[in-house]
């Protein structure tokens, strides 16, 4: 829990370098007021003031905007992405949070508590959620696996996804709107963790994005800008879907579960299940390699499923 902000404490710094200010001065007119009849004093306490006044702004103009520049474009290298820092910075973050992953081990059951805690106490405070993640389906899920094997992670994004299902389920009403995830058909360009101005992004290799080498940067500087824009164009891209589309497809009265194959939706059902209204709509008589293709699909989205019925919708 935070703790309350006292009136006034805002001002604080301002009002202890104004005292500063008023000692320094009364310091240099104590000591400079005893000399004031020395021979050719005017002359070097103007040369003095002089020199201060060049000093104070080539500082300002120069120096300061430099140190500036430096440091907001400074990259901290890590060897791995910590989840447990990455939690404390959500716990404690006040804007925004992103993450663009195939799959985040946020998720996973070391950290799954840990998280959701702080993304609660998070949206309390008015944060907003934007997380993107890898249809498990598709052709950049299965490149990944391969990567990482033997890491199923289609399994990991399988799993990712239904978790955020049942968490976006549980939310009240008030918070789910702030909470946004979508689910893309393409793999991210790095893994990107992003809580207000910090900014965490890393390369994939043969390896588990986790256990590899993390640069951390400022959003408002120019390497995380950079990020930041690859992330917002992707999310604001034609088409991706919200877990509930990627999920379901309305056929009659049912939300059935689908996979798309050549344009049309397959669902897992048996056809004596279907209403009366879908039935013409159902073509039973399907090579065995579509058979085949299709099967794959749903079980790298959904895990094995019973029967496979092709809609055209």
């Amino acid at each position: 829990m935070r703790r309350p902000r006292l009136p006034g404490s805002r001002y604080w710094l301002s009002y202890l370098y104004a005292g500063i200010d008023a000692v320094l001065l009364l310091g240099s007119f104590v000591t400079l007021w005893p000399l004031r009849h020395t021979e050719g004093f005017g002359d070097e306490l103007r040369i003095n003031v002089g020199a201060n006044l060049f000093d104070l702004v080539l500082a300002v103009l120069v120096l300061q905007p430099l140190v500036l520049s430096l440091n907001r474009n400074a990259v901290r290298w890590r060897t791995r992405l910590d989840y447990r820092d990455v939690i404390r910075r959500i716990d404690d973050a006040s804007d925004r949070v992103d993450i663009w992953k195939h799959w985040t081990g946020l998720l996973e059951p070391a950290h799954l508590d840990a998280f959701r805690a702080a993304v609660m106490s998070a949206l309390d405070r008015g944060v907003h959620f934007r997380i993107m993640l890898t249809d498990p389906s598709c052709p950049d899920a299965a490149e990944r696996a391969r990567q990482v094997a033997p890491t199923d992670a289609v399994a990991l994004m399988r799993l990712n996804i239904e978790r955020l299902d049942e968490f976006l389920r549980s939310l009240p009403e008030r918070h789910r709107e702030r909470f946004q995830v979508r689910i893309s058909q393409i793999g991210p360009a790095h893994a990107f963790y992003r809580v207000d101005n910090w900014l965490s992004y890393g390369l994939f290799r043969d390896r588990r994005m986790s256990e590899n080498h993390q640069r951390e940067v400022r959003v408002r500087g120019d390497v995380g800008g950079l990020a930041l824009e690859a992330f917002t164009s992707r999310w604001g891209a034609a088409g991706l879907q919200d877990v509930a589309d990627h999920y379901r497809v309305r056929v009659g009265p049912l939300d059935l579960r689908y996979v798309l194959h050549d344009g049309e939706h397959w669902v897992d059902i048996d056809e004596s299940e279907l209403p009366p209204e879908t039935a013409a709509t159902t073509l039973a008589d399907v090579s065995p390699e579509t058979r085949k293709s299709v099967l794959a699909l749903y079980s790298a989205k959904y895990g094995p499923g019973r029967h496979a019925v092709l809609l055209r919708i």
